[in-house]
């Protein structure tokens, strides 16, 4: 019972990370803007701007890859492609 309690506790600790291009990444007041619309979701532990895109770790009980992509567009900006993986390896 234990072991089972263990593996679902870690299940639910389970972070997930967005991969987000965007079109006007690069542009300083609209990366802040971007970074500032997203840090403020529920659940969102870490952006990164890298490699031309968004990089995003949240929690997927709190929030999902469409909030994120909505605040974004909600700072004015356009996202080009998303994508959504967990940190963590799958068994």
């Amino acid at each position: 019972m234990n072991e089972e309690k263990s593996q679902e506790s870690s299940a639910l600790g389970e972070v997930m990370v967005a991969r987000i291009e965007i079109e006007e990444i690069g542009v300083a007041a609209n990366e802040k803007e971007m970074t500032d619309s997203v840090t403020a979701l529920p659940g969102v532990r870490e952006v990164k701007i890298e490699k031309g895109a968004m990089h995003v770790t949240y929690d997927p009980l709190a929030t999902t890859e469409k909030k994120i992509e909505q605040a974004v567009r909600s700072s004015g900006n356009t996202v080009k492609t998303a994508a959504a993986d967990t940190e963590t390896p799958h068994p």
